[in-house]
């Protein structure tokens, strides 16, 4: 028998298997009827019998049961029942256990509490949750005043709050990720955002990204990493897209170049949210909360995240990205750490002395993402020579 936590591994791989296989309709039905019509009715008979108050006592004993760190918060008499969630144990299994199969797990809380809800005539008023264990809800009756609740303990006040990316829904409905963007849906962002660029010039931090190659090849947009946005060592323009990368070192620099930025030239920034590294306080640094981009990345079938295990370093993140858009592309800086100059990065001296590979990275594991996103791609990608030299 499963204990109270180990079914999340489960509901992750079953919910990319439904996505992938039906479609993302399909796994909402699965939400709305597998889960809230079936395993968890108790919450529906409770709310029918009992409105507010029977979803609180039903909750505050699940809560109890999955050693949940949260706060359920009643009030009758303003129409709200608000939970503060400070760490969940579902989606914590997943960060604790590095796993990430489905590309948007959080997503089916909403998907089931949603529709039980409108069964006994209530809603969602409000929810956030920013994929790091953290969220907040408030749920009233329908066609009955209600009235936020101001609380020390909102979550919202919680200095983890500013990690992760958040998505939002008022009345039962999802909220544009991005203000610029009409889309609730993080892969169809990163879509609308480069739709008016043909050729991208993916820059990775390797020496080949500095030489004649590299700036002879044909582009409409640049995308950079988090350093050479912050230095402009090799590419003073202004780039499109910035992936920050899953360890960036100078995010007081980036931000202060961003923000001076008029908000017309600022570059979509992008980041990994990789489940077992550790997440960036991005508000804090002054930054806005990049776009995930595994989603798109498992939903082209170019990324699987595979648990403890080496994942692509950020200028093959950027190369998968590009590709998994269906754009043409030159890819520079990707040098598998070893350019003919000995150089591993941008900036280091020749021969750095006892260089190896991070052990979160691999050659294997970049020479095996780049040849598969090159093989599957729909529109031409030029690799600069040294590194079809090295994978030839």
């Amino acid at each position: 028998m499963l204990g109270c936590q180990d079914f999340c591994g489960y509901y992750d791989w079953t919910f990319h298997y439904i996505r992938r296989r039906f479609g993302q309709d399909a796994v909402a039905k699965l939400w709305a009827e597998a889960i809230a019509e079936d395993s968890q009715s108790h919450y529906i008979k409770a709310g029918g019998e009992r409105g507010l108050r029977g979803l609180y006592d039903t909750w505050v004993k699940t809560g109890e049961e999955e050693q949940c760190d949260w706060t359920f918060t009643l009030d009758e008499q303003k129409n709200v029942l608000r939970m503060d969630m400070r760490v969940c144990p579902s989606k914590g299994f997943l960060l604790d256990n590095d796993r990430n199969a489905d590309e948007d797990y959080c997503d089916h809380c909403m998907g089931w509490i949603g529709p039980a809800l409108e069964s006994i005539g209530a809603e969602v008023v409000s929810h956030e949750h920013n994929h790091c264990g953290q969220c907040w809800w408030e749920m009233g009756m329908k066609d009955t005043p209600h009235q936020p609740l101001d609380l020390d303990i909102d979550i919202r006040k919680d200095h983890r709050w500013g990690s992760g990316y958040v998505e939002s829904w008022r009345h039962n409905t999802k909220l544009p990720l991005l203000e610029k963007s009409g889309s609730s849906d993080p892969c169809q962002v990163l879509i609308d955002w480069f739709a008016q660029y043909d050729r991208l010039l993916v820059l990775g931090r390797g020496p080949s990204t500095a030489d004649k190659w590299s700036a002879d090849q044909a582009h409409d947009g640049v995308v950079v990493t988090d350093p050479t946005y912050a230095t402009r060592d090799v590419f003073e323009g202004d780039p499109v897209g910035v992936m920050i990368g899953d360890k960036p070192v100078s995010l007081d620099r980036f931000a202060e170049r961003f923000n001076a930025t008029p908000p017309e030239q600022r570059p979509l920034l992008m980041h990994m949210f990789l489940p077992g590294n550790p997440m960036i306080d991005f508000v804090g640094a002054g930054l806005p909360r990049p776009v995930p981009i595994l989603p798109l990345l498992i939903r082209a079938g170019l990324y699987r995240h595979r648990p403890g295990q080496p994942y692509p370093t950020t200028g093959v993140f950027l190369l998968l990205l590009a590709v998994a858009l269906q754009k043409e592309a030159a890819v520079a800086g990707i040098d598998l750490y070893r350019h003919p100059s000995g150089s591993p990065y941008l900036g280091q001296a020749p021969g750095s002395e006892d260089f190896r590979w991070p052990d979160w990275h691999s050659q294997a594991c970049d020479t095996s993402h780049i040849r598969a996103a090159v093989g599957s791609a729909e529109k031409p990608v030029a690799l600069h020579p040294i590194l079809a030299d090295l994978l030839a």
